[in-house]
């Protein structure tokens, strides 16, 4: 039986599905690409890359937080660690957006032989009491 891995963009991070219908962590998805070398390759690229933007994101975080709170205590602070602090903020988005592309790449691999594949958008519509909503997962 075919297994179909799936990946929606979440503002933060992403989130796998297994046939639409299970949630996978990261290391649940390498496992299943496992058996398929060129897939796993890709998608191995693709979590050293979220390793390295998480790292990068919270480095400038603290970076940046180290001149305001010096300042918030009264002391004279180095400015120059702002600069630094967003440069690696900025670079943290785009390892960011380079993670979620190879990892959907990786998937893509993964799942060329199946037949019937789905966009990678899925729209859903939620009707509770007096009213409706629309969640687009994508």
């Amino acid at each position: 039986m075919a297994q179909k891995l799936s990946m929606y963009k979440t503002f933060g991070g992403v989130i796998y599905e297994l046939n639409d219908s299970v949630q996978l962590s990261s290391k649940q998805v390498a496992t299943v690409l496992y058996a398929n070398k060129d897939a796993y390759g890709v998608f191995k690229q693709a979590r050293k890359l979220n390793t390295i933007s998480a790292i990068a994101g919270f480095s400038g975080a603290a970076m940046l937080a180290i001149p305001i709170v010096t300042v918030a205590f009264g002391e004279r602070s180095d400015w120059g660690l702002v600069g630094g602090g967003a440069a690696l903020i900025i670079s943290s988005i785009f390892l960011n957006r380079a993670y979620k592309a190879r990892a959907l790449d990786a998937l893509d691999i993964h799942n060329a032989h199946i037949v019937n594949k789905t966009s990678r958008i899925r729209p859903n519509f939620y009707f509770y009491g007096t009213g409706a909503k629309l969640v687009i997962k994508f």
